[in-house]
Protein backbone atom coordinates (compact mmCIF):
# COMPACT_ATOMS: atom_id res chain seq x y z
CA UNK A 1 0.00 0.00 0.00
CA UNK A 2 2.78 2.41 0.96
CA UNK A 3 4.56 1.79 -2.33
CA UNK A 4 1.46 2.08 -4.53
CA UNK A 5 0.06 5.44 -3.42
CA UNK A 6 1.53 8.84 -2.73
CA UNK A 7 -1.29 9.49 -0.24
CA UNK A 8 -3.13 6.21 0.37
CA UNK A 9 -5.68 7.68 2.78
CA UNK A 10 -7.00 10.26 0.35
CA UNK A 11 -6.50 8.29 -2.89
CA UNK A 12 -8.50 5.29 -1.63
CA UNK A 13 -11.12 7.20 0.36
CA UNK A 14 -14.70 5.91 0.05
CA UNK A 15 -17.10 7.84 -2.18
CA UNK A 16 -19.27 8.79 0.84
CA UNK A 17 -16.32 10.16 2.79
CA UNK A 18 -14.97 11.93 -0.29
CA UNK A 19 -18.28 13.69 -0.90
CA UNK A 20 -18.45 14.78 2.75
CA UNK A 21 -14.97 16.28 2.41
CA UNK A 22 -15.91 17.94 -0.87
CA UNK A 23 -19.03 19.52 0.58
CA UNK A 24 -17.17 20.84 3.63
CA UNK A 25 -14.52 22.42 1.43
CA UNK A 26 -17.09 23.69 -1.06
CA UNK A 27 -19.06 25.54 1.61
CA UNK A 28 -15.90 27.18 2.92
CA UNK A 29 -14.86 28.19 -0.60
CA UNK A 30 -18.27 29.60 -1.54
CA UNK A 31 -18.46 31.70 1.63
CA UNK A 32 -15.02 33.23 1.16
CA UNK A 33 -15.65 33.90 -2.55
CA UNK A 34 -18.98 35.56 -1.82
CA UNK A 35 -17.54 37.75 0.95
CA UNK A 36 -14.26 38.73 -0.76
CA UNK A 37 -14.97 38.82 -4.49
CA UNK A 38 -17.30 41.30 -6.15
CA UNK A 39 -17.19 39.10 -9.28
CA UNK A 40 -18.76 36.18 -7.41
CA UNK A 41 -21.05 38.35 -5.32
CA UNK A 42 -22.43 39.89 -8.51
CA UNK A 43 -22.84 36.51 -10.25
CA UNK A 44 -24.58 35.02 -7.21
CA UNK A 45 -26.95 37.95 -6.87
CA UNK A 46 -27.77 37.92 -10.59
CA UNK A 47 -28.67 34.23 -10.22
CA UNK A 48 -30.72 34.93 -7.10
CA UNK A 49 -28.72 32.64 -4.83
CA UNK A 50 -26.63 32.86 -1.67
CA UNK A 51 -24.01 30.41 -0.34
CA UNK A 52 -26.50 29.42 2.34
CA UNK A 53 -28.74 28.02 -0.41
CA UNK A 54 -26.15 25.31 -1.12
CA UNK A 55 -27.08 22.56 1.33
CA UNK A 56 -25.85 19.53 -0.63
CA UNK A 57 -23.37 18.87 -3.42
CA UNK A 58 -26.02 18.67 -6.13
CA UNK A 59 -27.08 22.24 -5.26
CA UNK A 60 -23.92 23.38 -6.99
CA UNK A 61 -25.97 23.30 -10.20
CA UNK A 62 -27.82 26.41 -8.97
CA UNK A 63 -24.62 28.41 -9.40
CA UNK A 64 -24.01 29.87 -12.89
CA UNK A 65 -21.01 28.76 -14.92
CA UNK A 66 -17.84 30.84 -14.94
CA UNK A 67 -16.26 31.36 -18.37
CA UNK A 68 -12.81 32.51 -19.37
CA UNK A 69 -14.44 35.59 -20.87
CA UNK A 70 -15.66 36.54 -17.36
CA UNK A 71 -12.06 36.44 -16.13
CA UNK A 72 -10.78 38.44 -19.08
CA UNK A 73 -13.42 41.11 -18.51
CA UNK A 74 -12.56 41.40 -14.82
CA UNK A 75 -8.88 41.52 -15.63
CA UNK A 76 -9.44 44.31 -18.15
CA UNK A 77 -11.74 46.34 -15.92
CA UNK A 78 -10.34 45.74 -12.43
CA UNK A 79 -6.75 44.60 -13.11
CA UNK A 80 -7.64 41.05 -11.93
CA UNK A 81 -8.81 42.02 -8.43
CA UNK A 82 -12.36 40.86 -9.14
CA UNK A 83 -11.37 37.21 -8.86
CA UNK A 84 -8.32 37.45 -6.57
CA UNK A 85 -9.75 36.10 -3.32
CA UNK A 86 -7.05 36.35 -0.68
CA UNK A 87 -5.17 38.75 1.51
CA UNK A 88 -2.17 36.45 1.73
CA UNK A 89 1.09 37.16 -0.05
CA UNK A 90 1.17 36.23 -3.74
CA UNK A 91 4.40 34.38 -4.54
CA UNK A 92 3.93 33.52 -8.22
CA UNK A 93 1.82 34.50 -11.21
CA UNK A 94 1.35 32.64 -14.51
CA UNK A 95 -0.59 33.53 -17.66
CA UNK A 96 -2.72 31.11 -19.62
CA UNK A 97 -1.38 30.17 -23.04
CA UNK A 98 -3.47 32.72 -24.91
CA UNK A 99 -4.30 30.13 -27.57
CA UNK A 100 -8.00 31.01 -27.34
CA UNK A 101 -7.66 34.74 -26.74
CA UNK A 102 -5.92 37.20 -24.44
CA UNK A 103 -4.06 35.39 -21.61
CA UNK A 104 -5.61 35.35 -18.15
CA UNK A 105 -3.34 35.81 -15.14
CA UNK A 106 -3.34 33.18 -12.42
CA UNK A 107 -1.95 33.87 -8.97
CA UNK A 108 -0.53 31.50 -6.37
CA UNK A 109 0.01 31.90 -2.66
CA UNK A 110 2.59 29.71 -0.89
CA UNK A 111 -0.23 27.30 -0.05
CA UNK A 112 -1.31 27.14 -3.71
CA UNK A 113 2.24 26.45 -4.84
CA UNK A 114 2.63 23.69 -2.23
CA UNK A 115 -0.69 21.91 -2.87
CA UNK A 116 -0.03 21.96 -6.62
CA UNK A 117 3.43 20.48 -6.03
CA UNK A 118 1.93 17.71 -3.88
CA UNK A 119 -0.74 16.96 -6.52
CA UNK A 120 1.94 16.82 -9.20
CA UNK A 121 3.96 14.42 -7.06
CA UNK A 122 0.83 12.29 -6.65
CA UNK A 123 0.34 12.09 -10.42
CA UNK A 124 3.98 11.25 -11.14
CA UNK A 125 3.99 8.64 -8.36
CA UNK A 126 0.88 6.99 -9.83
CA UNK A 127 2.74 6.54 -13.13
CA UNK A 128 5.79 5.02 -11.43
CA UNK A 129 8.25 7.78 -10.56
CA UNK A 130 10.29 6.89 -7.45
CA UNK A 131 13.19 8.22 -5.45
CA UNK A 132 16.51 8.06 -7.27
CA UNK A 133 15.07 8.08 -10.78
CA UNK A 134 16.05 10.62 -13.43
CA UNK A 135 13.37 12.57 -15.27
CA UNK A 136 13.95 14.55 -18.46
CA UNK A 137 11.51 17.42 -18.17
CA UNK A 138 10.81 18.54 -21.73
CA UNK A 139 7.89 20.80 -20.87
CA UNK A 140 8.92 24.42 -21.24
CA UNK A 141 9.69 26.47 -18.15
CA UNK A 142 9.35 29.98 -19.52
CA UNK A 143 6.23 31.48 -17.95
CA UNK A 144 4.46 28.11 -18.09
CA UNK A 145 3.88 26.44 -14.75
CA UNK A 146 3.82 22.86 -16.03
CA UNK A 147 7.59 22.55 -16.27
CA UNK A 148 8.13 24.20 -12.89
CA UNK A 149 5.45 22.14 -11.11
CA UNK A 150 6.97 18.89 -12.41
CA UNK A 151 10.47 20.08 -11.48
CA UNK A 152 9.45 20.71 -7.87
CA UNK A 153 7.46 17.49 -7.58
CA UNK A 154 10.34 15.33 -8.84
CA UNK A 155 12.60 16.87 -6.21
CA UNK A 156 9.94 16.30 -3.54
CA UNK A 157 9.83 12.61 -4.47
CA UNK A 158 13.62 12.43 -4.39
CA UNK A 159 14.37 12.15 -8.08
CA UNK A 160 16.82 14.02 -10.29
CA UNK A 161 15.61 16.52 -12.88
CA UNK A 162 17.12 17.32 -16.26
CA UNK A 163 15.49 20.75 -16.79
CA UNK A 164 15.95 20.85 -20.54
CA UNK A 165 12.57 22.46 -21.25
CA UNK A 166 10.94 22.49 -24.68
CA UNK A 167 12.59 22.45 -28.11
CA UNK A 168 16.32 21.89 -28.78
CA UNK A 169 15.94 18.38 -30.14
CA UNK A 170 19.71 17.73 -30.57
CA UNK A 171 20.27 18.60 -26.89
CA UNK A 172 17.28 16.47 -25.85
CA UNK A 173 18.75 13.50 -27.73
CA UNK A 174 22.18 14.10 -26.22
CA UNK A 175 20.72 13.93 -22.71
CA UNK A 176 18.70 10.79 -23.48
CA UNK A 177 21.77 9.00 -24.83
CA UNK A 178 24.33 10.24 -22.30
CA UNK A 179 22.56 10.95 -19.00
CA UNK A 180 20.11 8.08 -19.58
CA UNK A 181 16.92 9.32 -17.90
CA UNK A 182 14.25 6.86 -16.72
CA UNK A 183 11.32 9.16 -17.45
CA UNK A 184 10.39 11.84 -19.96
CA UNK A 185 7.63 14.46 -19.79
CA UNK A 186 6.66 16.31 -22.96
CA UNK A 187 4.00 17.22 -25.47
CA UNK A 188 3.11 13.98 -27.28
CA UNK A 189 3.82 15.51 -30.70
CA UNK A 190 7.26 16.60 -29.51
CA UNK A 191 7.99 13.16 -28.05
CA UNK A 192 7.00 11.55 -31.34
CA UNK A 193 9.48 13.74 -33.19
CA UNK A 194 12.19 12.82 -30.68
CA UNK A 195 11.40 9.16 -31.24
CA UNK A 196 11.57 9.50 -35.02
CA UNK A 197 14.88 11.36 -34.83
CA UNK A 198 16.34 8.67 -32.58
CA UNK A 199 15.12 5.97 -34.95
CA UNK A 200 16.62 7.82 -37.91
CA UNK A 201 19.93 7.78 -36.01
CA UNK A 202 19.70 4.02 -35.63
CA UNK A 203 18.38 3.80 -32.04
CA UNK A 204 15.42 1.58 -31.16
CA UNK A 205 13.15 2.02 -28.17
CA UNK A 206 14.43 -1.22 -26.63
CA UNK A 207 17.93 0.21 -26.47
CA UNK A 208 17.02 3.38 -24.58
CA UNK A 209 17.04 3.93 -20.81
CA UNK A 210 13.52 5.39 -20.73
CA UNK A 211 10.88 3.44 -18.79
CA UNK A 212 7.79 5.66 -19.02
CA UNK A 213 6.63 9.01 -20.26
CA UNK A 214 3.96 11.49 -19.14
CA UNK A 215 2.45 13.37 -22.07
CA UNK A 216 0.06 16.31 -21.88
CA UNK A 217 -0.67 19.78 -23.21
CA UNK A 218 -2.53 18.33 -26.20
CA UNK A 219 -4.43 15.13 -27.04
CA UNK A 220 -2.11 12.24 -27.72
CA UNK A 221 -1.26 9.62 -25.13
CA UNK A 222 -4.95 8.80 -24.65
CA UNK A 223 -5.33 8.05 -28.38
CA UNK A 224 -4.50 4.34 -28.85
CA UNK A 225 -2.60 4.70 -32.13
CA UNK A 226 -0.48 7.58 -30.81
CA UNK A 227 0.16 5.81 -27.51
CA UNK A 228 1.33 2.75 -29.46
CA UNK A 229 3.75 4.80 -31.56
CA UNK A 230 5.17 6.59 -28.52
CA UNK A 231 5.70 3.28 -26.77
CA UNK A 232 7.35 1.64 -29.77
CA UNK A 233 9.64 4.54 -30.67
CA UNK A 234 10.82 5.29 -27.13
CA UNK A 235 10.50 1.84 -25.53
CA UNK A 236 8.25 3.13 -22.74
CA UNK A 237 4.85 2.98 -21.12
CA UNK A 238 3.06 6.14 -22.26
CA UNK A 239 0.63 7.86 -19.88
CA UNK A 240 -1.88 10.63 -20.46
CA UNK A 241 -1.41 13.79 -18.38
CA UNK A 242 -3.79 16.74 -17.94
CA UNK A 243 -3.70 20.21 -16.50
CA UNK A 244 -5.31 23.56 -17.10
CA UNK A 245 -3.48 26.71 -16.11
CA UNK A 246 -6.65 28.28 -14.74
CA UNK A 247 -7.08 25.30 -12.38
CA UNK A 248 -3.63 23.73 -11.86
CA UNK A 249 -0.95 22.84 -14.39
CA UNK A 250 -0.67 19.14 -13.49
CA UNK A 251 -3.53 17.62 -11.53
CA UNK A 252 -4.91 14.59 -13.42
CA UNK A 253 -3.09 11.58 -14.84
CA UNK A 254 -3.37 7.94 -15.73
CA UNK A 255 -2.06 5.22 -13.45
CA UNK A 256 -0.36 1.97 -14.47
CA UNK A 257 -3.77 0.56 -15.44
CA UNK A 258 -3.99 3.13 -18.28
CA UNK A 259 -7.74 3.23 -17.67
CA UNK A 260 -8.27 6.97 -17.86
CA UNK A 261 -7.33 10.23 -16.16
CA UNK A 262 -7.68 10.10 -12.37
CA UNK A 263 -9.17 13.36 -11.07
CA UNK A 264 -7.93 14.88 -7.80
CA UNK A 265 -11.41 15.16 -6.36
CA UNK A 266 -10.26 16.12 -2.88
CA UNK A 267 -9.05 19.44 -4.35
CA UNK A 268 -11.29 19.86 -7.39
CA UNK A 269 -15.00 19.20 -7.80
CA UNK A 270 -15.51 17.63 -11.23
CA UNK A 271 -18.70 17.87 -13.31
CA UNK A 272 -19.46 16.76 -16.87
CA UNK A 273 -22.42 18.61 -18.38
CA UNK A 274 -24.41 18.72 -21.59
CA UNK A 275 -22.87 21.44 -23.82
CA UNK A 276 -26.30 22.73 -24.86
CA UNK A 277 -28.37 22.51 -21.67
CA UNK A 278 -25.69 22.71 -18.99
CA UNK A 279 -27.34 19.82 -17.16
CA UNK A 280 -25.23 16.94 -15.79
CA UNK A 281 -24.86 14.04 -18.21
CA UNK A 282 -25.12 10.39 -17.20
CA UNK A 283 -22.02 8.49 -16.14
CA UNK A 284 -20.08 7.45 -19.24
CA UNK A 285 -21.74 10.07 -21.48
CA UNK A 286 -19.71 12.70 -23.33
CA UNK A 287 -20.00 16.27 -22.09
CA UNK A 288 -18.12 19.45 -21.17
CA UNK A 289 -15.76 19.32 -18.21
CA UNK A 290 -16.62 21.85 -15.48
CA UNK A 291 -14.30 22.27 -12.49
CA UNK A 292 -14.61 23.96 -9.10
CA UNK A 293 -11.62 24.75 -6.89
CA UNK A 294 -12.08 23.37 -3.38
CA UNK A 295 -8.83 24.45 -1.73
CA UNK A 296 -7.14 27.10 -3.88
CA UNK A 297 -6.52 30.35 -2.01
CA UNK A 298 -5.54 33.07 -4.49
CA UNK A 299 -8.14 32.93 -7.28
CA UNK A 300 -10.53 29.99 -6.87
CA UNK A 301 -12.80 29.29 -9.80
CA UNK A 302 -16.37 28.15 -9.16
CA UNK A 303 -18.00 26.01 -11.88
CA UNK A 304 -15.39 26.89 -14.47
CA UNK A 305 -16.43 25.92 -17.99
CA UNK A 306 -13.25 24.43 -19.47
CA UNK A 307 -14.57 23.75 -22.97
CA UNK A 308 -12.89 20.31 -22.85
CA UNK A 309 -15.00 17.28 -23.70
CA UNK A 310 -14.73 14.08 -21.70
CA UNK A 311 -16.62 11.23 -20.02
CA UNK A 312 -16.55 10.32 -16.36
CA UNK A 313 -16.73 7.04 -14.44
CA UNK A 314 -17.01 6.61 -10.67
CA UNK A 315 -16.15 2.91 -10.42
CA UNK A 316 -13.02 2.13 -8.41
CA UNK A 317 -9.99 1.68 -10.68
CA UNK A 318 -8.08 -1.59 -10.82
CA UNK A 319 -5.18 0.22 -9.12
CA UNK A 320 -7.34 0.77 -6.03
CA UNK A 321 -7.87 4.51 -6.44
CA UNK A 322 -11.42 5.66 -5.81
CA UNK A 323 -11.52 9.13 -7.37
CA UNK A 324 -13.48 9.62 -10.58
CA UNK A 325 -11.78 8.78 -13.87
CA UNK A 326 -12.13 9.87 -17.48
CA UNK A 327 -11.51 6.85 -19.75
CA UNK A 328 -10.07 8.05 -23.03
CA UNK A 329 -8.96 11.31 -21.44
CA UNK A 330 -9.97 14.57 -23.09
CA UNK A 331 -11.75 13.75 -26.36
CA UNK A 332 -11.38 17.27 -27.72
CA UNK A 333 -12.51 20.85 -27.22
CA UNK A 334 -15.83 22.37 -28.13
CA UNK A 335 -14.06 24.97 -30.27
CA UNK A 336 -11.99 22.25 -32.03
CA UNK A 337 -15.08 20.49 -33.36
CA UNK A 338 -15.35 20.64 -37.15
CA UNK A 339 -18.81 20.39 -38.68
CA UNK A 340 -18.93 19.87 -42.45
CA UNK A 341 -22.36 19.44 -44.03
CA UNK A 342 -23.70 18.13 -40.73
CA UNK A 343 -20.86 15.64 -40.12
CA UNK A 344 -19.04 16.27 -36.82
CA UNK A 345 -15.34 15.49 -36.69
CA UNK A 346 -12.82 16.03 -33.89
CA UNK A 347 -9.15 16.35 -34.88
CA UNK A 348 -8.37 13.60 -32.35
CA UNK A 349 -10.52 11.19 -34.39
CA UNK A 350 -8.49 11.93 -37.50
CA UNK A 351 -5.24 11.48 -35.55
CA UNK A 352 -6.36 8.14 -34.11
CA UNK A 353 -7.02 6.82 -37.61
CA UNK A 354 -3.92 8.19 -39.32
CA UNK A 355 -1.36 7.16 -36.72
CA UNK A 356 -2.20 3.54 -37.55
CA UNK A 357 -0.41 4.07 -40.86
CA UNK A 358 3.38 3.63 -40.69
CA UNK A 359 3.80 6.29 -43.39
CA UNK A 360 2.40 8.97 -41.04
CA UNK A 361 5.05 10.73 -38.99
CA UNK A 362 2.95 13.54 -37.50
CA UNK A 363 -0.56 14.96 -37.94
CA UNK A 364 -0.01 18.71 -37.81
CA UNK A 365 -3.40 20.33 -38.38
CA UNK A 366 -6.98 19.44 -39.26
CA UNK A 367 -9.10 22.20 -40.80
CA UNK A 368 -11.78 22.71 -43.42
CA UNK A 369 -12.66 24.84 -46.40
CA UNK A 370 -15.55 24.82 -48.88
CA UNK A 371 -14.26 21.62 -50.50
CA UNK A 372 -14.07 19.53 -47.30
CA UNK A 373 -11.56 18.62 -44.59
CA UNK A 374 -7.87 19.40 -44.99
CA UNK A 375 -5.31 17.34 -43.08
CA UNK A 376 -1.76 18.68 -42.99
CA UNK A 377 0.82 16.08 -41.97
CA UNK A 378 4.40 14.96 -42.30
CA UNK A 379 5.15 11.60 -43.86
CA UNK A 380 7.66 8.81 -43.34
CA UNK A 381 8.47 8.08 -46.98
CA UNK A 382 10.53 9.35 -49.86
CA UNK A 383 9.46 12.45 -51.76
CA UNK A 384 8.67 10.26 -54.78
CA UNK A 385 6.02 8.47 -52.70
CA UNK A 386 4.33 11.58 -51.23
CA UNK A 387 1.61 11.87 -53.86
CA UNK A 388 0.70 8.19 -53.71
CA UNK A 389 0.52 8.13 -49.90
CA UNK A 390 -1.47 11.37 -49.78
CA UNK A 391 -3.99 9.85 -52.20
CA UNK A 392 -4.28 6.62 -50.17
CA UNK A 393 -4.85 8.47 -46.89
CA UNK A 394 -7.31 10.93 -48.44
CA UNK A 395 -9.40 8.13 -49.89
CA UNK A 396 -9.37 6.24 -46.59
CA UNK A 397 -10.58 9.22 -44.55
CA UNK A 398 -13.12 10.22 -47.20
CA UNK A 399 -14.64 6.75 -47.07
CA UNK A 400 -14.56 6.66 -43.25
CA UNK A 401 -16.21 10.05 -42.60
CA UNK A 402 -18.26 10.09 -45.82
CA UNK A 403 -17.19 13.66 -46.60
CA UNK A 404 -14.36 14.93 -48.85
CA UNK A 405 -10.95 14.82 -47.11
CA UNK A 406 -7.66 15.98 -48.60
CA UNK A 407 -4.36 14.97 -47.00
CA UNK A 408 -1.21 16.87 -47.85
CA UNK A 409 2.37 16.53 -46.69
CA UNK A 410 3.91 19.85 -45.71
CA UNK A 411 7.21 18.78 -44.22
CA UNK A 412 10.29 17.06 -45.62
CA UNK A 413 12.54 14.90 -43.43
Amino acid sequence: MENTFWDAEIETISRDELEKLQFKRLKYQLNRCYSKSYLYKRKFKEAGIHPSDIVKLSDLQKIPFLYKGDLRQEQAEKTYTGYLVTEKRIVEVYPTSGSTGKPVLNFWTEFDRDYITHLTARTLWSMGLREGQIIQNSFKYENWAVGIAIHRAVQMIGGMVIPVGGGRIPKQIEYILNIKPNVITALPSFALELGYRLRDMGYSGDGLSLEFGAFGGEPGASIPSIRKKLEELLGIDAYDYYGLMEIAPTFASECKEKSGLHWSEDCHLIEVVDPKTGEPVSEGELGVLVITHLVKEACPLIRYWTGDLTKIELERCGCGRTHARSPGGIIGRMDDLIVYHGVKVFPSEVEELLYNFPEVRNVLEVSQDDSGLIVELSLNCTSMQYELVEKKLSEYLTEYFEIPVRCKNISDH
